[in-house]
């Protein structure tokens, strides 16, 4: 029913199209009667489209030792749109746009692959022509005690050496849980990195906005550079808007934002002790929003090197404040702290908690407004469970917004 649907809204469109592909000649496809197979090709390669670009993820192979083969969801697109006919089949493979994207499971196995998985996967590679890359990169056995860290066995070489020999066009990348690989990308495409904090060692991604660390990051970024430091080497991105780390420290996390004059979100999911933050940066820093978890034991050390992130920050732009936690008064005197010595205003903090922690009778109870009303001192407004409190000072009352 959805692709007669996406049919039934293409039709109009399909008076501009050719009714026969220029690689289809008259000798390999024999029109049917039915109405289906009367499509002109461009729109049948627009309902393709349609398909694979409304699908969430990518296609999956995975290859599985135990019985020596490879397993397809033949039932996922653009499989399934191979599989109807031979005139699909034909459309599908002279269609690049729905070969772009892939999702591969790295081998259990150590030893070599036989032939077909390889050039399956280079097949696959060829049919998406020059067009960028959607790769989602796992590896089953990266938990495994017996293999040897640093070394990455001649099964995942195999396929790793065809994904990489497309470096160049690459655009979207995960890397879960490719914990050794880490060679010398050349990605002038990439626009989003998601990967282990080991796989980064040097990268040309001029073009990255979106980076996902998954590790501890508590490197120190160069001051001024666009690159990120690892124990190897840098990886510069100079377009780099959004971050995403696991884990990081605050001397990470201020160098982070002080490094990448466009970066504009940061979001932190566990705090790390480095023992120092840098001195005071005046450079202007573009940081719109920035995330970080509020521990319910939090080390005195680590308060004072996140308090001192305000103090040598100056972040004008920031316009949200995202703790996750909930505001217990611990929390909150040393949020205020944090909001005491910085240059600057924050106009929305909000704090998030998972929705199986929030009280369920009350979940503002009059504890937590306490808790917040010395907060309203330094923000505009504070929202917590989707209620947002600011202080009308003219009229000397608060505000309540719901369903924020």
């Amino acid at each position: 029913m959805k692709l007669l649907h996406l049919i039934h809204i293409l039709i109009p469109f399909s008076r501009h199209c050719s009714t026969v592909a220029d690689n289809l000649t008259p000798t390999e496809v024999t029109e049917p009667a039915a109405y289906i197979y009367r499509l002109p090709v461009e729109l049948l390669q627009r309902v393709f489209l349609f398909i694979v670009n409304d699908t969430s993820g990518c296609p999956i192979i995975d290859n599985t030792s135990q019985y020596r083969t490879i397993s397809l969801d033949v039932t996922s697109s653009p499989l399934v749109l191979a599989r109807v006919c031979h005139f699909w089949r034909v459309v599908a493979y002279s269609t690049p746009g729905v070969w772009s994207r892939i999702q591969i499971v790295l081998p259990e196995k150590a030893k070599s692959l036989k032939p077909f998985l390889p050039y399956f996967i280079q097949c696959w590679l060829d049919r998406s022509g020059r067009l960028p890359l959607t790769l989602n990169i796992s590896d089953r056995h990266w938990f495994d005690w017996r293999r040897k860290p640093g070394r990455i066995p001649a099964a995942d070489s195999q396929l790793l050496d065809i994904l990489f020999s497309e470096s160049q066009r690459w655009e979207t990348v995960v890397l879960s849980s490719v914990e050794d690989w880490h060679p010398d990308f050349n990605t002038p495409q990439l626009r989003t990195l998601e990967c282990h904090h080991s796989n980064i060692r040097r990268i040309n991604a001029p073009k990255l906005s979106r980076l996902h660390i998954d590790g501890t990051f508590c490197r120190t970024v160069p001051v001024g550079q666009p690159t990120l430091t690892s124990l190897r080497a840098p990886i510069t991105c100079k377009d780099l808007r959004h971050i995403h780390i696991l884990a990081a420290s605050a001397v990470a996390i201020c160098s982070t934002i002080a490094s990448f004059p466009n970066l504009e979100t940061i979001v932190v999911d566990e705090l790390k002790s480095c023992g120092y933050v840098p001195g005071p940066i005046n450079d202007l820093m573009m940081l719109k929003s920035m995330t970080i978890p509020l521990c319910s034991v939090l080390p005195d050390n680590y308060r004072q090197e996140l308090i001192k992130i305000f103090a040598v920050l100056h972040l004008p732009m920031l316009r949200k404040l995202t703790l996750l936690g909930s505001p217990e008064k611990p929390q909150v005197d040393w949020l205020l702290a944090m909001l005491g010595v910085a240059s600057f205003q924050v106009p929305v903090v909000e704090f998030q908690i998972p929705q199986y922690m929030v009280p369920s009778a009350t979940p503002l109870n009059n504890i937590y407004v306490e808790n917040i009303v010395p907060l309203l001192s330094f923000v505009g407004e504070v929202i917590f469970c989707g209620i947002g409190i600011s202080y009308d000072r003219e009229n000397q009352r608060r505000i309540y917004r719901r369903n924020i």
